[in-house]
């Protein structure tokens, strides 16, 4: 059963030219989660052969532009694609008004339901029979909310570890965030700024590669990956080295990247030789 992470948009808020901004693909046991939905995400979609119909839902952090802009494009994408089934979107509470807006205008003739679930704190977002989401809540400049998705294991496949991801978007370093990812098995921290920029970082609320890395250390993550990048940094290898300062298995993502998290035995998860998440972001994994 496959745990999988695709990487939509790894740019923060300008976008290059080979870069989305933020947005990522999860897929769990062939169910399909969304993670913001930055300017673009829909045509990653279809570079990606990702299903606009299979989306279960859509998180999204916080209403930052290079967070949302996408949202509109997919939604109305969804209905020319004949999409039937609910789509349930988590979000802010900030986030109701915006779909609001959205569905008085272009909502008459959608042709599937939208169910917005305004997130307000800390705790269990939606349960399926394959996973729990719990958001929680990061330091940002407005209300922003980060996902930790844990894999539900049956019973018969007592052996294995139940796999898991967390996505740290925008947020400034907080005591409090290393027990949201505790023992995560990959986790995604944003690091828009290298080591060196810490007051840049503080004066808008966003994390440096080493706060990233230290924050991954903190949690006992198993691998770190980073991303949205500032538009200032022109060689983003850079920020891995610095992360590899604290934390070794770190990795900086790139759009299109795809990372399988594999199962692991139980007894194999406290083993230092155990193998890791399986990636192919530029070979680094």
């Amino acid at each position: 059963m496959n745990f999988t992470l695709t990487i939509l948009g790894s740019a923060s808020a300008l976008p290059f030219s080979d870069r989305n901004p933020s947005a990522q693909a999860l897929s769990v046991h062939g169910r399909l989660f969304l993670l913001d939905c930055g300017e673009g995400t829909q045509q990653r979609i279809r570079q990606e052969h990702l299903s606009f119909v299979k989306i279960e839902a859509v998180f999204i952090s916080h209403i930052h532009g290079d967070h949302c802009f996408g949202l509109f494009g997919l939604l109305s994408t969804m209905s020319l694609y004949h999409r039937v089934a609910p789509l349930h979107i988590f979000g802010p509470q900030n986030l109701g008004p915006i779909i609001k807006f959205y569905l008085s205008y272009f909502g008459q003739d959608l042709g599937y339901e939208i169910v917005f679930h305004p997130i307000t704190a800390q705790g269990l977002a939606m349960t399926t029979k394959n996973v729990t989401v719990t958001a929680f809540p990061l330091n940002h400049k407005m209300d922003c909310y980060g996902y930790r998705f844990d894999e539900i294991v049956t019973p018969r496949r007592n052996p294995w570890k139940p796999r898991s991801y967390a996505y740290v978007s925008d947020t400034a370093p907080f005591p409090e965030l290393a027990s949201y990812v505790k023992d995560v098995d990959l986790l995604y921290h944003e690091a828009t700024y290298p080591a060196g920029m810490e007051d840049k970082a503080q004066q808008y609320y966003h994390s440096t590669s080493l706060q990233a890395a230290q924050c991954a250390r903190d949690a006992g993550a198993r691998q770190l990956i980073i991303g949205h990048y500032s538009s200032r940094i022109k060689d983003i290898s850079s920020l891995a080295e610095e992360c590899r300062e604290i934390f070794p298995e770190s990795f900086t993502v790139n759009d299109g990247d795809i990372f399988e998290i594999p199962y692991i035995r139980e007894y194999e998860k406290m083993s230092s030789d155990s193998t890791g998440v399986d990636g192919c972001a530029d070979g680094s994994i």
